[in-house]
């Protein structure tokens, strides 16, 4: 990743800059939910970002509750090999589980 790369905060809510940043975020996701994404493809797009189409299932960590079964895609821009954005979006023929 780039040192400044720009990640969404699909779990709570914004965005956050920086790899330090991203880190704590995924530490405080990762200690309320679990989450298995599978790719299911890839689109490289007009704007020169990538698009992998994944099926994304999360659940409470403590409770195993299921949260969410989507299919979405994850968004990448990529500049000399370091991930310098990604976003979350929505794939224009996914459907939920």
């Amino acid at each position: 990743m780039d040192p400044e790369v720009d990640w969404p905060n699909a779990w709570e809510g914004g965005r956050v800059v920086g790899c330090a940043a991203v880190a704590a975020y995924w530490a405080r996701q990762f200690e309320s939910i679990s989450s298995k994404v599978d790719p299911e493809g890839f689109d490289h797009m007009p704007d020169g970002s990538v698009t992998v189409a994944v099926h994304q299932v999360v659940h409470d960590a403590k409770s195993d509750v299921l949260l969410a079964d989507e299919h979405v895609g994850h968004r990448y821009w990529i500049e000399d090999g370091l991930i310098m954005r990604m976003d979350v979006v929505r794939l224009p023929s996914a459907q939920s589980d």
